[in-house]
C-alpha cells in the first residue's frame, strides 16, 4: 500500500499546478488497411471496437484500453514519483503489478524511435481542440504519416512520442501486430474523484519480478 499512500500524499500536498490537467480524453483506435497507405505489416484485421480512455488528476494518470473482444486493460501512473501499476485479472485473482521505471524524467520513458518533423499543412480540430500538424517517421514505416497535436495539454501526459511538445490528438502506433490509428473523439475537463486512481480493494500488490515468478509457478 506504499504506492497508494504516495498517490494520496502528493495530491494533498501539491494540488493542481499550472502545467497540470484534470479531466478525460477518449481516443478511437483503428487498425489501418496497410495495403492502402503502408506496406510491411500483417493483414489480420480485427472487427473489434477499441478505445483508449485517459483520466488525469494533476500528476495522477489512469489509462484504460478497451477491446470489445479481449476486455479491458488498466494502468495507474504517478508522474511525479515515476510510478506505474498495471491492473490485471487472471482467472479469479486480481493483481496490481508495480512496473519498474529507471528513467529520471517522463520524456525518457517514451519511444525515441519515432521521429517528428514540422510541416505546413492544415490545422484540424479534434473534439473541439485545434491540432497542429507534424510528419511522423519510424523505422517500420516506409513513408511519413501526418499527425496532429495540441499544446493545450502539457506534454507530460504524452506517453507516445518523446519529441512531441504537447498531447497527441491524431497519431499512429507501429508494432509487429500492425499499424494503429488513434484519434481523439471526446475531451472533458473536470476533476475526477481520487478513488479512480486508487488500487481497487481485493488486488494483490506485487513487483514485476514476483508476478513473473508467480506465472512461472502456475505453468
Amino acid at each position: 500500500m506504499l504506492i497508494l499512500a504516495h498517490f494520496l500524499l502528493i495530491t494533498a500536498i501539491f494540488g493542481q499546478s499550472s502545467s497540470s490537467f484534470s479531466g478525460e480524453l477518449i481516443y478511437a483506435i483503428t487498425k489501418i488497411d496497410e495495403n492502402k497507405i503502408q506496406s510491411g505489416f500483417g493483414n489480420d484485421h480485427s472487427h473489434a471496437e477499441e478505445k483508449l480512455i485517459i483520466y488525469t488528476k494533476d500528476s495522477l494518470v489512469k489509462r484504460v484500453y478497451f477491446n470489445s473482444e479481449n476486455g479491458i486493460q488498466e494502468s495507474i501512473e504517478h508522474l511525479t514519483y515515476a510510478k506505474k501499476i498495471l491492473l490485471l485479472s487472471i482467472d479469479t485473482m486480481n493483481y496490481a503489478v508495480q512496473l519498474p521505471v529507471n528513467q529520471k524524467n517522463h520524456t525518457d520513458q517514451l519511444d525515441s524511435t519515432y521521429v517528428l518533423s514540422k510541416k505546413c499543412f492544415p490545422k484540424v480540430y479534434f473534439a473541439g481542440i485545434k491540432g497542429k500538424p507534424m510528419f511522423l517517421s519510424h523505422p517500420m514505416l516506409s513513408n511519413k504519416l501526418q499527425i496532429w497535436y495540441s499544446k493545450k495539454i502539457h506534454p507530460k501526459y504524452n506517453s507516445v512520442y518523446a519529441e512531441l511538445p504537447g498531447i497527441p490528438l491524431k497519431y499512429y502506433i507501429a508494432s509487429e501486430k500492425g499499424l494503429y490509428l488513434y484519434e481523439l473523439e471526446s475531451f472533458k475537463q473536470y476533476d475526477p474523484p481520487l478513488s479512480l486512481f486508487q488500487i481497487p480493494i481485493g488486488y494483490d500488490i506485487l513487483s514485476l519480478e514476483d508476478f513473473l515468478n508467480l506465472l512461472d509457478n502456475q505453468k
